[in-house]
């Protein structure tokens, strides 16, 4: 299959078992990902960023959320965004990778996106007062990041990035194809034609694309940075999902979780991640030093 131009397959993975036997929790997960859309969409209060509110001793950091791959900074984070006020941190999201399309974001070239991240970070350093920020990213999000913390200079200024489902060492067309399927609009978006020329990043993040050499090369870790890695055994996505881990490295803080080991029954594939509670829960221990 190209990668530039793929076909529609009809399945969501090779297995027709696992197919059968996950459609359900794949069918809630795009419920999920539904209703987090319009939720996004009309509560335009929830979507402020914290810019008028004072950091607090107890959380000194700002959190900088990094939504994915056809993703956008409203619907991505409806569930997270307003656990982590409540927990007393001040949130600050962004829409990276507009390419040719007005509300799904994600899609540029991802050296470009790390330097808009980089331009972000900055801003909410500035505006804030803020030494340091924590990053928390979902998918291309958990990834993304650590090409601004290796290669533009970054990683003095994250303390904590925590990767939900993060595609860390690329992904196949297949899973890619499996993603867009779940999100509204995006399905249609990769259809049109050769999806290199309306989504950049597409080619990028393939597992066998030169950038993710690259990304490799730069190390997998950054020093003075706590990282931490939630999968789950079902990501459809990112396969297998054993690759979302992050090598262990001398002197770096590295923990890598998966989803399973803390509840064994839990099904929730690749898209519902970012609304999953015992995932956030998580998030909530990663960022708490």
């Amino acid at each position: 299959m190209s990668s530039l131009n793929p076909r529609l397959p009809g399945l969501n993975s090779a297995n027709v078992v696992t197919d059968i036997t996950e459609a359900p929790h794949r069918a809630a997960a795009l419920v999920q990902v539904a209703g987090a859309t319009v939720i996004g969409a009309v509560d335009i209060p929830a979507g402020e960023d914290d810019w008028a509110k004072p950091l607090t001793e107890e959380h000194p950091r700002p959190v900088v959320l990094v939504h994915g791959t056809f993703g956008n900074r409203g619907y991505t984070w409806t569930s997270a965004a307003p656990l982590l006020r409540q927990h007393g941190y001040r949130i600050f999201r962004l829409d990276y990778g507009q390419y040719g399309h007005p509300l799904i974001f994600g899609l540029g070239d991802i050296k470009r996106s790390a330097r808009q991240l980089g331009e972000f970070v900055d801003e909410v350093l500035r505006r804030t007062g803020a030494q340091q920020v924590d990053i928390v990213g979902f998918s291309q999000g958990g990834m993304m990041p650590r090409y601004y913390l290796n290669a533009l200079g970054g990683g003095p200024k994250v303390r904590n990035f925590v990767g939900i489902a993060p595609s860390n060492h690329g992904v196949t067309a297949q899973g890619l194809m499996n993603l867009a399927r779940q999100i509204p609009g995006a399905k249609e978006l990769v259809e049109r034609g050769a999806v290199g020329t309306l989504v950049p990043a597409w080619p990028q993040l393939q597992h066998d694309h030169p950038f993710q050499g690259e990304l490799a090369a730069l190390g997998e870790t950054t020093p003075g940075v706590r990282h931490t890695v939630i999968a789950t055994a079902y990501d459809d996505v990112v396969t297998p999902y054993t690759s979302c881990a992050l090598a262990s490295t001398e002197g770096v803080e590295v923990r890598n979780i998966l989803l399973q080991d803390i509840d064994p029954d839990d099904h929730t594939p690749h898209a519902a991640m970012p609304y999953n509670a015992t995932v956030l829960s998580e998030v909530l221990k990663a960022l708490d030093d």
